[in-house]
């Protein structure tokens, strides 16, 4: 068995791992395309960029979804998490709109 790491399956899976982990950024890429578009609309409509229930909710189907394909919940939460604080981190520093870092109010 060749532990040197360069057999040709090793190679393969480590390329398919690259291609994956490209796509993984062309989709966040796209992602927060839509979340600045979301944010300019919010902005024009004078309504907060964070809503914390749909995070949440959102969080808890993306939980969900992870349990289901075998992925540690709590990491798939994380990286949401992450992803969340850095819409709302552009939405700050963005042009359009004014306090657009508000939190929403649930109504009661």
């Amino acid at each position: 068995m060749d532990t040197r790491g360069d057999s040709p399956s090793l190679g393969g899976l480590r390329a398919q791992i690259d291609a994956i982990d490209d796509a993984l950024v062309e989709v966040l890429a796209r992602r927060f395309a839509v979340t600045r578009q979301v944010g300019r609309l919010k902005a024009a409509q004078g309504l907060p960029a964070r809503d914390a229930a749909r995070e949440a909710g959102e969080r808890e189907r993306l939980c969900a979804l992870a349990r289901r394909e075998g992925i540690d919940p709590d990491l798939v939460g994380r990286v949401f998490d992450l992803v969340a604080a850095q819409a709302v981190a552009e939405h700050a520093q963005a042009p359009w709109g004014t306090d657009v870092v508000r939190e929403a109010r649930p109504t009661p």
